[in-house]
């Protein structure tokens, strides 16, 4: 008869022997090693405190504003109207 010797370890949390190769004890269910993966991690450094801003703006074109001046011209109309009705109705002193 052949006897086949399989190597393990010690769970680090139950001390129980389990195979060397494990990733999970079989006995308490703990992670005792690493997850291996193929891929390398990716690493994300985002220094900047607006990173949208700073990905659109990355061949270093200028940043289009995101209204129109007919809105603007909409706007200070607006503006102008409130003040004339205001200035027509306001509570008069004399």
């Amino acid at each position: 008869m052949e006897e086949t010797q399989i190597k393990t370890k010690f769970c680090k949390y139950c001390g129980s022997k389990i195979p060397e190769d494990a990733v999970m004890c079989t006995y308490c269910g703990r992670q005792v090693e690493e997850l291996k993966s193929s891929k390398p991690d990716n690493i994300i450094i985002n220094n900047s405190s607006s990173s949208s801003a700073s990905a659109s703006n990355m061949n270093g074109a200028p940043i289009r504003k995101k209204h129109s001046i007919l809105f603007d011209l909409f706007m200070i109309c607006i503006t102008g109207g409130l003040w004339i009705i205001w200035m027509i109705f306001r509570p008069k002193y004399y």
